[in-house]
């Protein structure tokens, strides 16, 4: 006697990898590919920021749900094993280099709405790069030493401390 059994289409994995799905299994990182070239497609600051949204969002954008990720992550490594601490911690670290992206790009939204429309002065451009100030900002708030220190960013600086104030809070209380 010759049976016949019908899987349930959601079962098939002949249909993982398509021209929808060209990552199979990895629909996060297809989606962020698509996101990417969203940014890289954007015409105005205004397409720019309307593509950022989608990474930057502090309560839904990628960036957090990256960062409560990495969170769990930790947290079930110690939950698993007492003695995996320096992995957990590893997460940790990591949890906490997002986070400081964040806080360093959360309100960006007036200036990506800027961008394109008054062009810099080529000689202005070549002595000052606009983005040095803001990856010694993000450095500083990683950095444990400069957050004891209370080191500010120097006066010339266009760059603001981060606010964590406008991020999602944190649970507190150390990592075992």
């Amino acid at each position: 006697m010759t049976g016949r059994v019908d899987l349930d289409p959601a079962l098939d994995n002949t249909k993982a990898f398509t021209s929808a799905n060209p990552l199979g299994p990895y629909a996060a990182g297809a989606e962020l590919l698509r996101l990417t070239e969203q940014i890289r497609s954007a015409e105005t600051g205004a397409d720019l920021k309307q593509a950022l949204d989608h990474l930057l969002d502090p309560e839904h954008g990628a960036l957090e749900r990256i960062r409560e990720a990495l969170e769990a992550a930790g947290e079930q490594i110690t939950d698993l094993d007492d003695e995996a601490f320096q992995l957990a911690d590893r997460f940790g670290f990591a949890e906490d280099f997002v986070h400081s992206a964040m806080s360093e790009l959360v309100h960006s939204e007036d200036e990506l709405l800027g961008v394109g429309r008054a062009q810099q002065p080529s000689d202005q451009a070549q002595t000052r790069s606009r983005w040095l100030p803001q990856f010694r900002g993000a450095a500083v708030a990683a950095s444990p030493a400069a957050a004891k220190a209370q080191v500010s960013a120097s006066p010339d600086s266009r760059s603001t401390q981060p606010s964590a104030a406008s991020l999602p809070p944190r649970a507190p209380g150390p990592r075992l």
